[in-house]
Parts: C-alpha cells; sequence; structure tokens
C-alpha cells in the first residue's frame, strides 16, 4: 500500500486574490484568521516555527517533498484549477514540479472543477470566478496542458495511464466524450489511454459515468453527508439554522471509514481517510469541527485503514486529506501544538505493513 496525500497549491500570491482579498492575500491569510468557539479549541492553527511558506519559490516545494517522503508519503495528489479558454490559477508550484524539480518524487493532478464564490468569508455570495465548459476547443487546450505534466517520469500512472483526479464529473457536459478524446490524446504520446477517478462527495454523490476507472472516498466530508444517523442529520440541520458550527466526532468517523462496505459498479476505490478537520477559520459559525483529534488516535485508525481488506478497493494506493489544507484543519505538516507527529505516525504504519 502507498500513501497519497492530497496538497494544496494555493499558499503563495497571484493577481485574482489580489483583486478579490486585497494586495498580498494568500491562503496563509484564512488560517491566520481562526478563532476559538470553545475552550481548548486550537485556533488559530499555527505552523511549527512559523512556517508561513510561499509555493512559488522553488526551494519551499523541495523542503514539502523531501518531508514527505522521510515520512513515508509516497505522492502528492495536486489541485489542478483550470476554468476554461485555458484560464488557470496557482499553476506556478505545479510547473515549477514539471521543469524544475528533479527529486524522485511523484505526483499527480485533481481538476478542482468548482466555480470560485465567497463563501469563505461569511460575506455576501458574490461569484469571483467562474467554472465554464467551453466544449471541444477547451478539450483540446486542457489536455494539451495536461500532457505536458504527464510526459513527466515523476508523474503517477497506472497501466501505463497518467492518474487524473476530477472533483466534480457529474457538473461536466459531456464527460464520457471528453474524457474519451482525452485517452485517444494520451495514446499519441505512447500511453495506454488516460486513469480517471471521481471523488465522491455531496456534488458527485454516485460514480456519474462507466468511463470513469475509479472513484475517490473523500474524507471526512463523504462519511459525514453519507454515513450519519438521522439525528445527525437533525443536529447540522439545527446547527445551520442556529448559526453555529456542526460538531462531529472523529471517533465516529473514522468508525465508519474503517468498517465501510460500499461498492461501485465494480470500479477500484481509492479509499480516503484525514488526519482532521477544522474549518471555522475559512467559515467561521457555517463550518463544521470535528473534535476529539489525537495523533495518539489517527495513528490507532490508520494502521486499521491500511490493514483493511475491502472489496474494489486498491491495493495499491490510499489518499489522505490532507497534507496541507491547513485552513480546513486538515494537515500533515507539524503545527506548533503537535510537531510531526502525525507524520510519525504514518511512517511507523507503512513501515509495519511492509
Amino acid at each position: 500500500m502507498k500513501t497519497l496525500a492530497i496538497n494544496l497549491p494555493a499558499f503563495h500570491q497571484i493577481p485574482e486574490n489580489d483583486e478579490w482579498w486585497g494586495k498580498g492575500f494568500t491562503e496563509w491569510d484564512n488560517v491566520r484568521r481562526g478563532k476559538p468557539f470553545y475552550s481548548g479549541h486550537y485556533q488559530p492553527i499555527i505552523p511549527l516555527n512559523n512556517n508561513y511558506y510561499d509555493l512559488s519559490k522553488k526551494e519551499n516545494i523541495v523542503k514539502q517533498i523531501k518531508l514527505a517522503k522521510e515520512y513515508d508519503i509516497y505522492g502528492f495528489v495536486y489541485y489542478h484549477y483550470w476554468f476554461g479558454n485555458g484560464k488557470k490559477l496557482f499553476e506556478k508550484p505545479l510547473e515549477i514540479i514539471r521543469d524544475d524539480i528533479n527529486i524522485d518524487y511523484h505526483y499527480c493532478l485533481a481538476w478542482a472543477n468548482e466555480t470560485w464564490k465567497s463563501t469563505w468569508h461569511n460575506e455576501k455570495l458574490r461569484t469571483l470566478l467562474e467554472q465554464k465548459y467551453p466544449g471541444k476547443k477547451d478539450w483540446k487546450l486542457h489536455i494539451e496542458y495536461l500532457l505536458t505534466f504527464f510526459k513527466d517520469n515523476k508523474y503517477i500512472k497506472i497501466d501505463n495511464k497518467p492518474v487524473l483526479f476530477i472533483y466534480n464529473a457529474k457538473q461536466i457536459p459531456q464527460y464520457d466524450e471528453m474524457i474519451l478524446y482525452f485517452s485517444r490524446m494520451c495514446e499519441q504520446y505512447g500511453f495506454n489511454g488516460i486513469y480517471t477517478i471521481e471523488y465522491i462527495t455531496p456534488q458527485n454523490p454516485k460514480l456519474y459515468s462507466n468511463i470513469s476507472d475509479a472513484v475517490f472516498e473523500f474524507e471526512p466530508r463523504y462519511t459525514a453527508y453519507f454515513d450519519i444517523s438521522k439525528v445527525n442529520l437533525l443536529k447540522r440541520f439545527l446547527s445551520k439554522k442556529l448559526k453555529r458550527p456542526d460538531y462531529q466526532s472523529y471517533d465516529k468517523l473514522w468508525h465508519y471509514i474503517n468498517n465501510r462496505t460500499r461498492t461501485y459498479e465494480g470500479k477500484t476505490i481509492f479509499r480516503g481517510c484525514f488526519s482532521g478537520w477544522d474549518n471555522s477559520a475559512r467559515k467561521g459559525r457555517g463550518s463544521m469541527i470535528v473534535k476529539g483529534k489525537t495523533p495518539q488516535k489517527f495513528k490507532k485508525y490508520f494502521q486499521t485503514f491500511v490493514s483493511k481488506n475491502r472489496k474494489d478497493a486498491s491495493k495499491e494506493f490510499c489518499v489522505i486529506n490532507a497534507w496541507n489544507e491547513w485552513s480546513e484543519g486538515a494537515y500533515l505538516e507539524p503545527d506548533t501544538k503537535d510537531g510531526y507527529e502525525y507524520l510519525k505516525a504514518i511512517k511507523e504504519v507503512m513501515s509495519n505493513e511492509r
């Protein structure tokens, strides 16, 4: 079993954020604005040694990669933002990895195909950047750009097919036709096609297309929305109505993850898990806060997770959310509270498995 971790490349300045939120804004501004909602609530979350890095700088990307390798994370799943007609965001770190970094480290892309709205700051809802699907001309532009990554020896392939996660397959018009086009283009460059993995989320709640090769259970949102009881559904409704955070149990979420038996029409399942979750820094009272996490619990649950034999589950990969989703409280990088303990847990568990 190899562990992949989702990596957010948004920790650097871009003109769009300057326009929307003010000059110099980065994802770290979201992290710093966290406030505690109860006694003992760890907010704001602070990276160890105040390591508020800039991912537009090669040396900081290299540090991330070396740290992940040291603690037995096989590769990163980087978010890729393509809004149509060649419009990209946060592409610089990915292009540095593709072009300038020769460290033998594995990665693939996850197309985060969502319209960006101003939901993060509890302000009046406005559209910041619309996700568009212009059609076949855009397919060509998109796959030609993706191929510059696919041809990288570091890029993850399965059966000589470059791996591409897709956040919301259901939203994409002519999805099957687009994926078949991508696959034919990949074949022209010596690959056996493309290997597509659908996120399973509230937005894409079941396998959308038989063209897809696999599904990925995106945690903890998957469990919070699909496995909770009717009592919890009522609790979530009341939390929203009363404008207070939706509190969830770390132990309960992991119980569902480690006892799941759901299948998806025979498709391969990339099982997901999580280190923690608390997006109150982004969403304030509209957040979900998972209470009760500790490195010791994570190690115990993760050990069970990787040793489980589940029907249709990939025996090669599992995916942790996330490496560095700091403003969602889903991260493995060291912080001032627990240091390197989550990374140490992964390294020990993976060593035991081998």
